[in-house]
């Protein structure tokens, strides 16, 4: 690795592009053209081709559809479909089937998953909703080929293993991981070990480097032993489901073949350069794609970092070792830190230990995962084989959570600025880099140093900014009403935590705060606190302010655990203030609650939650917080 590599003209021309699709992002992103006739609409004969390989979802199956015909008419479109049944049909296949179409639902919570920007960036202009799906053209037999793979692979682990290891294995292997568990899931994300339920890189270099060596066993030659290797790893990713990092790996294999067979010089860097300009010349909106931006980001830092620093870590013995095994994990972690805070809020302080342990038991993962979808055939072999994988994975699975477990294995942070993304780069560039850049050299200070100073100087600015103006947004899902309120003194308050707690913290972390003032609760009904114990485990909930009555177990329980950690919990009558006359310092704030009998309702200035909370309204102005509304009122929060 050279510094000179930053000045070759492949990676100029990656730059140069990269830079022009960001300028003009409005056009890139540009949503997906509309359907020719207002929605919803029910009854509407659809033809197009699966995009994906089906997922379970609303007690049926989902998908992405790329049509061909929509309403007896031509129309080229992307659409997301749920279906009650599939009716046999796949990945690749062309299906028709009557839907009943309707706009996406945007964000629940504020700062959450906005589906409908998520499916227009994918350019998906609707979604689908059909009973039962007819196959009008199946897909080619390669694809045909690579869906039996995938299928008999998914059916040898739930035959074999648990529900919760047969959905680890399929993520380890496939990269299937809806089967994993919610808490499951939880854990590999706070002991920083996520990325291995996601077929990555390392999937593909298993794939070639078994079948180049079991090739060579065979007296094949070296050229016909990688392409034997790259035919069948491309089969692999076909039944992976095309996802960025497996094709950015194999897209790096096939250069680095290439080169080697046409006598050129090769390298991981230039692979890796060349296999991101193939991906966004073909598909220019992967460049805004979280999972390509961190495919390609921890490839980076692993090529870099190790190409840097390779030369210094060749330890002898079981110290050379896991010095290399800490320095993978490390460098492969590095640049991903500063995407994480912005799209999860979330950092794992332990990945880069987790990861010397999980990565290489991964691996034997994905040989067991192999075995067990080759041999399933096998009858008493295929048995033995599936006690040891569970048992194997039990082991791989108690491992995660252990590293979750640690005190601080992983802590939520506020949204980054611009200025501290940047400078989080900026410094991890000079770490990667610095026996490059040369230890008695100033440019590597000059480069830490700048990247500090632009991490400070968001929070500093901030320090500095005057607080917020107040305003509100309102929002809720099928039975719950809440609000996000910012006080007179710019501190947030929140009314009704009765969505997803994770959900609501990461709506207070989306505006740039840990602490919530106040949480008020509009009833003591669980729509109205179900998600508070959750909230409170990520952000600290300085008081809570409540109706009296007799308070159910899961409450009682919730408010015992936050007045231990040292929150405030008051009871209020109707119509009494509440503590100091006022509620999160709100200007014109007359009262606590009003109303009659158990169906109370808060007041907030102008803002009011009458009916128990069902119904919510701001002066004039009246949302009825649904599902998929977050509804802005008053002055930005």
């Amino acid at each position: 690795m050279r510094l000179s590599y930053y000045r070759r003209p492949l990676f100029l021309l990656l730059a140069l592009y990269a830079a022009g699709l960001y300028v003009f992002r409005d056009r890139v992103l540009r949503p997906p053209a509309g359907l020719p006739f207002p929605l919803p609409r029910a009854g509407v004969l659809v033809t197009g081709r699966v995009a994906e390989y089906p997922a379970a979802a609303r007690g049926g199956w989902r998908f992405a559809l790329e049509t061909s015909r929509v309403g007896g008419r031509p129309l080229a479109a992307g659409l997301m479909v749920y279906a009650r049944s599939t009716g046999g049909a796949s990945y690749g296949d062309t299906v028709s089937f009557l839907a009943d179409l309707s706009a996406a639902r945007g964000a629940d919570v504020p700062g959450g998953l906005d589906w409908a920007e998520y499916l227009s960036r994918r350019g998906i202009a609707a979604e689908a909703a059909a009973v039962d799906l007819g196959v009008v053209r199946p897909a080619n037999p390669l694809v045909r080929l690579a869906r039996a793979v995938r299928e008999r692979s998914l059916a040898a682990f739930s035959a074999a293993l648990p529900p919760a290891e047969a959905g680890v294995f399929g993520g380890v292997v496939l990269g299937e991981k809806r089967a994993v568990p919610p808490d499951l899931k939880e854990a590999f994300r706070d002991s920083g070990a996520m990325h291995l339920l996601v077929a990555s890189g390392s999937n593909v270099g298993f794939v070639v480097a078994v079948v180049y060596f079991l090739c060579s066993r065979l007296g094949l030659r070296r050229r016909w032993a990688g392409l034997a290797a790259l035919a069948l790893a491309g089969l692999y990713v076909l039944a992976a489901g095309l996802e960025a990092p497996l094709v950015r790996a194999y897209l790096m294999f096939s250069a680095g073949l290439a080169a080697w067979l046409l006598g050129r010089e090769s390298g991981a860097f230039h692979a890796l350069t060349a296999a991101a300009l193939l991906i966004l010349l073909f598909s220019p909106r992967s460049l805004f794609d979280a999972g390509f931006q961190m495919s390609f980001l921890a490839a980076y830092g692993l090529t870099a970092g190790m190409g840097a620093w390779g030369s210094r870590l060749k330890l002898k013995g079981p110290a050379g070792w896991a010095a290399g095994l800490l320095a993978v994990s490390f460098f492969a972690q590095l640049f991903l830190y500063p995407l994480l805070a912005a799209y999860f809020h979330r950092i794992s302080l332990v990945s880069p230990l987790s990861n010397m342990a999980l990565v290489p038991a991964s691996a034997a993962a994905m040989g067991l995962g192999f075995l067990l979808a080759a041999l399933s055939w096998a009858g008493p072999v295929f048995g033995w084989l599936g006690a040891a994988a569970g048992f194997f994975m039990d082991a791989f699975i108690r491992t995660v959570r252990f590293f979750a477990g640690l005190p601080w294995a992983a802590v939520s942070v506020t949204e980054p600025s611009a200025a501290f993304i940047a400078g989080a780069f900026a410094l991890a560039f000079a770490a990667a880099h610095a026996p490059l850049l040369g230890f008695r050299r100033p440019r590597l200070y000059a480069a830490a140093a700048a990247g500090l100073a632009l991490m400070a100087a968001g929070p500093l600015r901030s320090a500095l900014a005057p607080a917020p103006r107040q305003g509100a947004l309102l929002f809720g899902d099928s039975d719950t009403r809440s609000a996000l309120l910012r006080s007179r003194s710019g501190g947030l308050c929140l009314l009704n935590p009765g969505v997803d707690g994770r959900k609501l913290a990461l709506a207070v972390l989306d505006r740039g705060e840990k602490d919530l003032e106040a949480v008020l609760l509009s009833s003591l009904e669980r729509r109205d606190y179900a998600g508070l114990a959750e909230l409170a485990g990520q952000v600290r909930v300085k008081r809570v302010l409540l109706p009296y009555g007799p308070r159910p177990e899961g409450l009682r329980l919730a408010l015992a655990a936050l007045e231990k950690g040292g929150t405030e919990v008051t009871a209020l009558w109707p119509g009494e203030p509440g503590p100091g006359g006022a509620v999160c310092g709100w200007d014109g704030y007359p009262a606590g609650y009003s109303g009659r009998g158990d169906r109370y309702s808060w007041t907030v200035g102008a803002l009011k939650f009458s009916r128990g909370g069902a119904r919510a309204e701001l002066g004039a102005e009246t949302a009825e917080a649904a599902r998929g509304a977050v509804v802005p009122i008053g002055a930005p929060l």
